[in-house]
């Protein structure tokens, strides 16, 4: 990747809010950068972009594709829905407080890999060729 393909969010823990100002804020840098398609490290920052897209009459999916990450209920409902990354979070809670649990029993903790699942909606396009766009990956601080 190249450095114009990244974009580092400002701030440690951003209210909804701040998280999509800031993916409406990063758009035109990357679209100078000439990216086809971004990735969010959450769904807010990538309904931000989203929501700027539509701002400037920039068609998603046909001129740029958007994925998010997390599925937020909210993810559903925006025009078009957002193609995102899905985590199983209660499944990723219940398993947090049982290696609590096992910590506070003096028995030892388990590492635990829980797969994540692609959420195909309507915020993608399908990728024509490699050589003619760019991915972009935004990551937090």
């Amino acid at each position: 990747p190249r450095d114009e393909w990244i974009v580092i969010m400002p701030g440690d823990e951003a209210s909804l809010e701040e998280d999509a100002t800031a993916g409406q804020m990063g758009l035109i840098r990357l679209l100078d950068a000439g990216v086809t398609a971004i990735f969010c490290y959450n769904d807010m920052i990538a309904i931000g972009v989203l929501m700027a897209c539509q701002e400037r009459g920039i068609a998603v999916p046909q001129e740029l594709s958007i994925i998010g990450f997390d599925d937020i209920k909210l993810a559903s409902y925006v025009k078009p829905p957002l193609t995102t990354v899905h985590q199983p979070k209660v499944q990723l809670g219940r398993l947090a407080a049982q290696v609590l649990l096992d910590l506070l029993q003096n028995r030892p903790g388990r590492n635990h890999i829980l797969p994540p699942m692609l959420v195909l909606r309507d915020s993608t396009g399908p990728l024509t060729s490699w050589s003619q766009g760019s991915v972009l990956h935004t990551v937090s601080p």
